[in-house]
């Protein structure tokens, strides 16, 4: 009997989803399986050295609708300072890709990581949508920002003002 008990712990620690939450301090994990537009694979390290601001979000999120345009802009100011990436969870890419089309973001880098196929949401845990984490230069998330709300912007602005020098 406590073989078959074993082998049930087994079997139920490989089929559920580890789900981690990171948090300010950890280390930033690897977005496997997202896909830029293009259909290239994402690697956020390929951003290291250099500030990142990572936003979770999807189409049916309505502060994200307001969120992404702010950290567009913000993604001009600090340009070549901070990379804006904007991860959308779509488990339809098309319906993703529609989405931030029709929002006009330009200078954020689009990242697609449908929640049916990737490990991303999993792996951040975006406590709530949007939810963006702030990335240093040497890959550890300094601060998360969880929703939107009307200010945020300059909210998100006087952090990186302080933040990198």
């Amino acid at each position: 009997m406590p073989r078959l008990l074993l082998v049930f712990a087994l079997v139920c620690a490989i089929a559920v989803p580890v789900s981690a939450e990171v948090k300010a301090g950890d280390r930033a994990p690897e977005l496997d399986g997202a896909k830029l537009a293009s259909g290239k694979a994402f690697k956020l390290k390929g951003h290291r050295g250099g500030w990142v601001v990572m936003t979770f979000g999807g189409s049916w999120c309505k502060p994200c609708k307001k969120e992404l345009p702010a950290w567009d802009k913000l993604a001009v100011k600090w340009a070549g300072k901070v990379t804006f990436v904007a991860v959308n969870l779509d488990n339809d890419p098309k319906k993703g890709k529609k989405f931030m089309d029709g929002l006009k973001i330009k200078k954020m880098i689009r990242v697609y990581a449908p929640e049916e196929t990737t490990a991303a949401a999993d792996v951040y845990s975006p406590p709530k949508q949007p939810s963006s984490f702030v990335i240093d230069p040497k890959g550890v998330v300094r601060e998360l920002h969880q929703g939107y709300e009307g200010g945020d912007d300059k909210k998100m602005d006087r952090l990186l003002a302080s933040l990198v020098k």
